[in-house]
């Protein structure tokens, strides 16, 4: 039912948040201890009893009331465009057939042919067009929203626990138990209509469950996320009207950004046919441009509208979070959503440089995991200052996370369910459906089953990546930071050789890597002063195309700027090449000192008794 909700907290002194954080940072299939501990019956009793319901204000109601009716005229305004369109062609075409009429009367015998074509293309361009409008208006209103977004049925047989949980909470909330569980891969929940607006007139409620969140919360804040989302169905009228708002937006998004072939093939044609044929197809696409900007205005109001209802809605939905699982547990689980949401991205990166080298993770909730307990401190502060910084704008469906915190501040601290095991106790095995839902997302993303020599545990494909970046540390510690990889090191064949002096060769090792040190600045300085002037060759380059084309491009670059003729062109290019050739030299002359110490290195290894130190010697060789 609820969109995403990324909520965000600062902890504040006057409110100290304990974070119930899973004991175990991977996801785990759950032991027999757990099996033996947390039983049905437990499970029961830990419920303290049932929550307070949360009572609408009279200015909710009436707020709720008019936000409906300007929700409804909305569509109906929009069909009532079709109907003017519609008509607009029917009387054109109906009555501007006079226009003949009145150009075989008024035109000579020789100019007439030419005359009745002209009143031809009149009379029939608004028609073209006009009838084209027409079926891109209709269009939104019978297409059905594209569903790229998998899922896996639970069946309650298979995981009896997940069940119980979830009815439990229902109860304590006093919303309607759901007939069907998903899960996903999305760092959400959210509960909803079954089948949609067939699902209307009863309680056929779906509960859809992201696996990243559960394997990154405890059972006390999961059981208040899912609060939180059957607190909106605690109320009948209120559950059908959220609804009703949120399908009205969502359909509104998707008449004024959603493109199909149908839009593709009326810009091929108008792109590929003679202009004097196409110019009618051109005038379809500017008065379908602008329908869609009218819509794109009605969307706006709507969401304006709705905007604040919606915000309202959260904040009853958060006094059904905290006053089951607290709202110290409340304020932990915001800040553990936020940290969860930048982990997932982190593994969607993860994900992107697997992908890259021919490998799938498949686990993927348990990769979010993973870089969840891996998140450096720099990060969790950046994400606590952008919490603090946050601002509810009139359009936002959801508060901002400070506001959401403050509006439960008189609730319980404590709550009425405060078991602290980790969410994933709750499946019988949750590393299998964690597999299973990230396969069905390779799925979804894809198009097409991956196999599985394809897909890799992700403690492997970690392993991997860890020796990759202890391999980057490795390099700049070498280089002291001082690297430049687009400037080639050419070595000598003496470089794979055992040296004539050992001791020589270590002594030389040790005063080349001095030197490095010495002047590592005075490089680093070299290398910012060449990348400058390979970048102005650059700027060159491209002010010598555009003089020789006379093209005027919009670069925002003074440099640049500056070259508006060929003969600054050529003394820019011979005056950047001097200084480059200079820079180059100090260059080489660092250069060649790592040169030496990397040789001094190589001829080492190659003695005997060095190699007997250095562990899996020959495979290196």
């Amino acid at each position: 039912m609820s969109n995403s909700d990324p909520r965000r907290v600062k902890q504040s002194a006057q409110s100290p948040v304990k974070a119930d954080i899973p004991s175990s940072a991977t996801p785990r299939k759950r032991s027999r201890r757990d099996q033996r501990e947390l039983t049905p019956r437990k499970i029961i009793q830990a419920f303290e009893g049932n929550i307070e319901p949360v009572t609408p204000t009279l200015m909710y109601r009436l707020c709720a009331l008019l936000v409906s009716f300007v929700m409804v005229l909305l569509p109906l305004f929009y069909i009532a465009m079709i109907g003017g369109v519609i008509w607009g062609v029917y009387f054109h075409a109906v009555h501007s057939l006079s226009l003949f009429e009145a150009g075989s009367s008024s035109t000579t015998t020789r100019n007439r042919g030419k005359g009745m074509i002209l009143l031809l293309l009149v009379y029939l361009a608004p028609i073209i067009v006009g009838v084209i409008l027409i079926i891109f208006m209709l269009k939104p209103l019978f297409s059905r929203p594209s569903h790229s977004s998998a899922f896996r049925a639970l069946k309650r047989e298979k995981e009896p626990l997940l069940f119980m949980f979830v009815d439990q909470v229902c109860d304590a909330v006093g919303a309607p138990r759901p007939v069907q569980i998903n899960l996903d891969i999305q760092v959400n929940a959210s509960a909803g209509f079954r089948r949609g607006w067939l699902s209307m007139l009863g309680n056929d409620l779906v509960l859809t469950i992201g696996m990243p969140l559960v394997a990154g919360l405890s059972l006390r804040q999961f059981s208040g996320v899912l609060a939180h989302e059957f607190g909106h169905f605690s109320q009948s009228a209120g559950m059908r009207l959220s609804f009703i708002i949120r399908s009205i937006n969502i359909w509104f998004m998707r008449v004024v950004y959603e493109r199909d072939a149908w839009d593709e093939r009326l810009e091929y044609l108008s792109q590929s046919l003679d202009l004097r044929i196409s110019w009618v197809l051109y005038l379809a696409r500017l008065f379908v441009w602008v329908t869609r900007k009218i819509l794109w205005l009605l969307m706006m109001v709507g969401h304006l509208v709705s905007g604040f209802l919606m915000r309202q809605m959260e904040f009853d939905a958060d006094r059904y979070e905290a006053r089951l699982s607290g709202s110290r547990c409340f304020a932990a689980t915001s800040k553990r959503l936020a940290f969860l949401g930048v982990a997932n991205q982190g593994a969607l990166s993860d994900l992107g440089q697997f992908y890259a080298e021919g490998r799938l993770v498949d686990n993927f909730p348990a990769l979010i995991n993973i870089n969840l307990s891996k998140m450096p401190d720099e990060v969790k502060s950046a994400v606590e200052l952008h919490i603090k910084a946050e601002q509810t704008g009139w359009f936002d469906t959801h508060p901002a996370t400070l506001e959401r915190i403050a509006n439960i501040q008189d609730e319980d601290p404590e709550g009425i369910f405060r078991l602290k095991s980790p969410a994933t106790v709750l499946f019988s095995d949750f590393s299998r459906e964690a597999k299973f839902v990230t396969r069905d997302f390779y799925y979804g993303v894809f198009g097409k089953k991956i196999p599985r020599e394809d897909l890799h545990s992700v403690d492997e494909l970690l392993i991997r990546q860890e020796a990759e970046n202890e391999a980057h540390k490795a390099v700049q510690r070498f280089y002291q930071g001082a690297i430049y990889p687009n400037r080639p090191l050419l070595f000598s064949e003496s470089a794979v050789q055992v040296p004539e002096d050992t001791k020589q060769c270590a002594q030389e090792l040790k005063s080349s890597r001095e030197k490095l040190l010495k002047y590592r600045e005075k490089y680093k300085s070299f290398i910012d002063a060449y990348r400058e002037f390979e970048s102005k060759s650059m700027s060159v380059t491209m002010a010598e195309v555009a003089v020789r084309a006379r093209l005027k491009l919009d670069v925002d670059d003074p440099f640049f700027k500056s070259l508006t003729n060929y003969d600054k062109v050529i003394n820019a290019r011979h005056g950047i090449e001097r200084k480059k050739a200079e820079t180059r030299g100090e260059l080489e002359k660092y250069e060649s000192l790592i040169v030496k110490r990397l040789e001094r290195a190589l001829q080492l290894f190659y003695v005997p008794k060095v190699q007997a130190q250095i562990a899996d010697a020959a495979l290196w060789e």
